[in-house]
């Protein structure tokens, strides 16, 4: 699949506009989780951005489309239960950083040089990354520049508005700056905002074999208790029927007591993964019985699991690590490695 890049004045007027951020210094003032919101009428859903660097460490700005990829940055930020690898399931944004040369790729460092740019010293050096679940993360495409030069632009003015008129903002009680035009006065505004309550919508698929339902529910009850979960594997395969590397995704069942796997299959993005979780655990099912318990990472795989494990008596747990498959995963990586 070929991938379209950005032009050179695409590229050179991003940078444009995030030097004119960089010079409003967001990270002095604002928190990770103090969040800009920018409702631009020429896209459906809303942009939220997160501004990193006021702790010292890692200077950068990271922009999520819509409520889903909201989410997924507020389970980022609460997953101190999940194994660092297995953090890029949740990473879906778009993120510009500040940072310093040898961290950028030498495709970044040529667009630079062609800009005829000059970048200087730590955390000066300006570079985009593109991050999607399933696929490494990449520098933008063509879309993505022209998507994230109209949102910095709304962005920066949002952040003068912020300084300039001294708009109070209570982030700890969950408001956002707020920035949207309005059609009807023509005009755009930016004001403190109440957040929505966000709840992702998770897809919980319904088995509708009701010979197979009936078969499973009279196999025998067993005190096995399985681990089950598409395992981000840290390998990245640059494969021409995609436009952009791929991670591995390796789905397992494994038995959370004895740390054995049980089964394991590979998937590629665009995959049916609700068919393969579900054949998965059904399978087992006919050959060795209903487990006590199966136990899973969050709520989207407990919620493919819903109807299937409560329509024949399954217990679902979440919890953030699973001992057997991330044991797997720690002993796959060293391998890789060395």
């Amino acid at each position: 699949m070929k991938r379209n890049e950005a032009t050179l004045e695409q590229w050179q007027e991003l940078y444009e506009v995030t030097m004119r951020i960089r010079s409003l210094q967001p990270w002095e003032y604002l928190w990770d989780m103090d969040l800009v919101t920018l409702q631009i009428p020429e896209f459906e859903q809303p942009f939220f951005a997160s501004v990193m660097g006021r702790n010292g460490e890692c200077f950068a700005i990271a922009v999520m489309e819509g409520t889903d990829a909201l989410l997924d940055f507020y389970r980022l930020a609460d997953a101190e239960d999940i194994p660092p690898g297995q953090l890029i399931r949740y990473q879906n944004n778009m993120t510009c950083y500040f940072g310093d040369r040898e961290e950028l790729s030498s495709p970044e460092r040529e667009i630079i040089k062609k800009l005829g740019l000059k970048f200087r010293g730590r955390n000066q050096w300006i570079f985009f990354r593109s991050f999607a679940p399933g696929y490494a993360p990449i520098t933008l495409d063509q879309e993505q520049v022209v998507k994230l030069t109209r949102v910095f632009q709304e962005l920066f003015m949002a952040l003068k508005a912020y300084l300039e008129n001294q708009i109070q903002v209570n982030f700890e009680k969950g408001q956002t700056l707020f920035r949207y035009f309005d059609p009807e006065q023509g005009l755009w505004f930016t004001t403190a905002g109440t957040m929505d309550k966000l709840f992702k919508k998770y897809r919980v698929p319904v088995v509708e074999d009701e010979i197979l339902i009936k078969r499973l529910k009279g196999k025998k009850k067993t005190e096995s208790e399985l681990e089950i979960d598409t395992l981000y594997l840290n390998v990245v395969i640059d494969d021409s029927q995609f436009a952009r590397p791929i991670m591995p995704v390796m789905l397992i069942l494994a038995d959370h007591k004895s740390g054995m796997l049980i089964d394991q299959e590979m998937l590629a993005p665009g995959d049916d993964n609700i068919l393969a979780v579900l054949g998965s655990l059904i399978s087992y099912i006919e050959n060795f019985g209903k487990p006590k318990k199966v136990i899973v990472r969050d709520e989207g795989m407990a919620h493919l699991l819903l109807d299937l494990c409560k329509r024949v008596n399954i217990q679902v747990d979440i919890k953030g690590r699973l001992d057997a498959i991330d044991v797997f995963a720690e002993e796959f990586e060293k391998f890789n490695f060395e």
